[in-house]
């Protein structure tokens, strides 16, 4: 059977960590996290860099790629910002797995600032949690997603509303969309700036 590769593609505090997991607890289906990929990368590397998510986003893209090709269903969790999407979808295709992207947002700039800050405080430890000023910074470069190309969640709704959206769109027999544009991209250079310094 064809594998499904469901992939959460939103800026920090956004809520696509909430979606992807209750998805993955009620599918059983294996869901990979950037977070848990980057904590396995050696201690002494700097998590300040882009390149150090860049080799994290490798590793997460790798693994999903030897999952898809055994026919496994799989989430994937990260900001896929720029170019690692691109690369996620080829994996896809040359798996013969159905891509379906969730782009996550929140359309209230208060709501979204209110609920950044309060996930940063709830934290005894705010290391690797992003702040405000990081998540205004990292939008400068997320590239946007195309209408069509991905399915929409706007987490001001109900999570519940949410959810059952994402539910409806991963178990359709054939969701209707529109394939991500052919751009050039370097593997393991995903982020503009590296993207760009290595063409």
């Amino acid at each position: 059977m064809q594998p499904t590769f469901v992939l959460f593609s939103g800026l920090p505090g956004t809520g696509k960590s909430t979606l992807a997991d209750r998805l993955a607890r009620e599918l059983c289906w294996p869901l990979l996290r950037i977070d848990d990929v980057a904590a396995c990368l050696p201690a002494e590397m700097d998590r300040d860099t882009l390149s150090f998510w860049d080799q994290a986003i490798a590793a997460l893209l790798l693994l999903a790629e030897a999952q898809l090709k055994l026919g496994v269903n799989l989430i994937a969790d990260s900001i896929f910002m720029n170019y690692d999407r691109f690369h996620a979808q080829a994996i896809a295709r040359e798996s013969g797995a159905c891509f379906l992207p969730v782009h996550t947002f929140v359309s209230d700039e208060s709501v979204w600032e209110q609920r950044v800050n309060e996930r940063r405080a709830a934290c005894a430890s705010a290391g690797g949690i992003a702040s405000w000023d990081q998540v205004r910074l990292q939008r400068k470069g997320y590239r946007p997603w195309g209408a069509g190309t991905a399915l929409f969640i706007d987490n001001v709704r109900p999570l519940d509303e949410n959810y059952a959206a994402v539910l409806a769109f991963v178990t359709s027999p054939a969701p209707s969309l529109v394939p991500l544009a052919e751009v050039a991209y370097t593997p393991g250079k995903y982020h503009r700036e590296n993207h760009d310094q290595s063409t």
